[in-house]
């Protein structure tokens, strides 16, 4: 997986930005820096930036990289389509 942050879609990160003023409860599927495809539940509690990266912070704690979301609930993430998903047995 590339260490570089790729900037996301802006209409997705308007959507993101959304979910965060609402502070929304919601099923998210990322990539981790080394590469393992993980699934939480969680409140999406804020956007922040750090140098040239973006996170999502959830009410956890946990910091999520917005380049690495593949999905928000049922929508997924620019660049993944539903196709990608077909083997996603644990919805």
């Amino acid at each position: 997986m590339s260490k570089a942050y790729k900037p996301i879609d802006p209409a997705f990160h308007s959507e993101l930005e959304q979910l965060v003023a609402k502070r929304v409860g919601a099923r998210l599927q990322f990539f981790t820096d080394i590469h393992e495809f993980i699934t939480r539940f969680g409140t999406l509690k804020e956007l922040v930036t750090r140098g040239e990266e973006e996170y999502l912070i959830l009410s956890t704690g946990e910091e999520i990289r917005l380049d690495r979301i593949v999905r928000i609930d049922d929508k997924p993430a620019p660049g993944y389509d539903e196709e990608y998903f077909k083997c996603d047995i644990g919805r």
